[in-house]
């Protein structure tokens, strides 16, 4: 009767060897596994802090300009009021420290943002307040150079009215005085050439000139007549004439012209022009000529340059 075989040792050790090496392999890829996933994660914590540093670094340089544009903008506010300007330069000096802790990082950016918030709107005021003072000032000031000018005319009309002397007064009666059927006064500037140009721009002013048609006047005796002519400027102040000795006499008192002229009249119609030159430059706003002859008015008109 036969024996049964024993087991091969070295079969069991072999599949005890296999299965531990299997083990080992299975360990293996789980760890690799863990590893990747932890860098896996690693990696998005890594990126999320990146874009939270970009964030945080765009949020700092737009609160940055902001206040930069403000120091900027309140630079260009002028204004004479010294209330407005203490009250400015304390909100710049504001602005000066909340720019200087911002980019020094040691200010909590979301309260930096709403605190320039504020002062962009406080400077928003100051403009405002600026741009009503400076246009009421405009008008006050345009106000005063009409009220200027008119009171000009009228210290002279009341002047010409309480000193008018009889005998004009009889050879205005009787229609003696001079008249006009057309007249224009404008400025002018020469051109290299010599030429005369018209202009209405005060800066390019050089001279003033006015031409009109003496009228037929059979009444007046003919000969040579003397025009003379007075341009009142927007402050009314009379402008000088070359000539230092511009004194007559017109309407019963004495004053000042701009230039006059020399007139063969012989009671028919003639065109007639009057020059003025300037020495300085012209102000802006509306001009009066007015044109004399044996001390009465004989004819009047205006002209504005911008």
């Amino acid at each position: 009767m036969e024996q049964p075989s024993s087991p091969i040792p070295g079969g069991e050790q072999k599949n005890r060897s296999n299965t531990g090496l299997l083990l080992l392999v299975v360990l293996l890829l789980i760890s690799n596994v863990v590893m990747l996933w932890m860098l896996m994660q690693r990696g998005k914590e890594v990126e999320q802090t990146q874009l939270k540093v970009e964030a945080i670094s765009s949020e700092k340089d737009n609160v940055t300009h902001l206040l930069e544009n403000m120091l900027a903008s309140y630079d260009t506010l002028k204004t004479e009021n010294e209330q407005l300007t203490t009250e400015m330069e304390a909100q710049k000096a504001q602005i000066g420290e909340l720019l200087d802790r911002v980019k020094r990082g040691t200010y909590d950016l979301s309260k930096a943002k709403k605190e320039a918030e504020t002062l962009r709107k406080i400077m928003k005021g100051y403009v405002a307040t600026i741009d009503s003072l400076n246009q009421a000032n405009q008008l006050l000031t345009a106000e005063n150079l009409t009220i200027k000018q008119e009171l000009g005319e009228e210290k002279a009309q009341k002047e010409a009215l309480s000193t008018q002397k009889q005998d004009l007064e009889g050879k205005i009666a009787k229609g003696s005085v001079l008249h006009t059927t057309s007249i224009n006064a404008g400025a002018l500037f020469m051109r290299n050439n010599g030429k005369q140009v018209d202009t209405d721009r005060a800066n390019k002013a050089e001279m003033v000139k006015c031409c009109f048609t003496l009228g037929e006047n059979r009444v007046t005796n003919a000969g040579d007549k003397t025009l003379y002519m007075r341009v009142i400027s927007p402050d009314g102040t009379v402008l000088p004439a070359t000539d230092g000795n511009n004194r007559f006499k017109f309407n019963g008192v004495e004053g000042e012209f701009s230039a006059r002229r020399d007139v063969n009249y012989q009671n028919q119609p003639v065109d007639v022009c009057i020059f003025w030159t300037g020495t300085n430059e012209m102000r802006t706003g509306q001009y009066i000529v007015e044109v004399y002859e044996a001390g009465a008015l004989v004819t009047k008109t205006n002209f504005t340059l911008k």
